[in-house]
């Protein structure tokens, strides 16, 4: 399943679709004319709710805590109550507002509006979340994935907006992906499409958080490589100065502190970076030899590391592909920095009028 298309290009009727007045909707549309957005960031542990223009403005953002404990009923209740006082801090109002867009971590179907089973929320299962955001405040609301909304902020609101064959890598405590490909977001057939992190790269390396083993998520996922390296420091008795980063605690060894240790030289942290450059370069490459992407925008780690990841990952990747193909790829951190998660929501909403022609 591919979403309608986001081309830069006049409208144009659909020949593939049985309604011949399906239009192709450009970019340029959602720039059209000022629209006031809300958007909803729901995370592992906090939810941002944000008011923002179809322009990548952010006029006012709140947040709450998020628990495993909460039920349904009472973050719903703290949701509205955030969203309020955005409305409020923006001096908008909720009449004003074209439509919302929430951005959440799968398993979840933008088909349904269905939130199927949130990993940092154990409680819910098959949560109707659209259905439930409209009950609250009478609008239209759309749900995406957080990776694919990720990729749809850069689209719309990033240094690269527009560009038509691109992917946003999340590199963070675990890796996904949000594609576009000649302008569509690619969903699949059941809007499971992008789980990059879960294609295997060997069938014999470590074990994944998903069950499987040798994914790249269990090479290059934030989560995954600190705990590997807590437990070889732990039963390893290796000396590293990720120890003292730590105060002598393995447990309490980070991947900032992991990032730090290897820019001072230490030759377990170097080694273990090595490694995992290694292996992020032959998943990217995978992607680029599949997709033939114009660009590829990589996530938290890559945004808050720099060079210590882009250096060596652009030296790598050259194993992995074909120069004309690589050559034809941009490959860099994300541009939106700290903005990109109320952007991402944001960007679910803009996406959602456009496709819905309602502007």
């Amino acid at each position: 399943m591919t979403s309608p298309p986001l081309r830069r290009q006049s409208p144009l009727t659909s020949n593939s679709s049985p309604d011949p007045f399906l239009f192709e909707f450009s970019h340029e549309i959602g720039h059209f004319y000022l629209m006031h957005l809300l958007g909803i960031d729901i995370g592992g542990t906090k939810t941002a709710a944000c008011v923002g223009t179809n322009d990548g403005e952010v006029l006012a953002s709140q947040r709450i805590s998020m628990s495993a404990s909460d039920s349904i009923e009472d973050y719903c209740g703290r949701l509205e109550e955030a969203c309020s006082l955005a409305l409020s801090e923006s001096g908008t109002n909720i009449e004003s507002v074209q439509a919302i867009g929430i951005s959440a971590p799968g398993p979840l179907d933008p088909r349904t509006g269905i939130l199927i089973s949130p990993p940092n929320n154990p409680g819910w299962h098959n949560v109707p979340i659209v259905t439930l955001v409209q009950k609250l405040f009478d609008k239209p609301v759309y749900l995406e994935n957080d990776a694919n909304a990720a990729a749809l902020a850069e689209y719309w609101f990033g240094d690269y907006h527009g560009t038509q064959n691109m992917a946003y890598l999340t590199f963070s405590t675990g890796m996904g992906a949000g594609i576009i490909a000649n302008g569509r977001l690619i969903q699949g057939a059941n809007a499971m499409a992008g789980e990059i992190g879960h294609h295997t790269l060997d069938p014999n390396g470590p074990k994944c958080a998903c069950g499987r083993f040798g994914c790249m998520e269990a090479y290059v996922g934030g989560r995954t490589v600190t705990e590997r390296i807590r437990e070889r420091v732990t039963t390893a008795n290796i000396s590293t100065s990720m120890l003292e980063l730590a105060a002598g605690d393995p447990a309490k060894i980070d991947h900032r502190m992991f990032a730090q240790a290897t820019r001072d030289g230490d030759a377990f942290a170097v080694a273990a970076w090595d490694e995992m450059i290694e292996h992020l370069a032959m998943g990217v490459g995978n992607l680029i030899m599949i997709l033939n992407p114009e660009l590829i925008l990589l996530g938290t780690i890559a945004v808050h590391e720099g060079d210590l990841v882009m250096k060596p990952l652009m030296e790598k990747i050259r194993k992995y592909t074909w120069s004309w193909s690589l050559d034809a790829c941009r490959i860099a951190p994300s541009t939106l920095g700290p903005r990109l998660a109320n952007l991402a929501a944001l960007a679910a909403a803009l996406t959602g009028c456009v496709q819905e022609g309602s502007f």
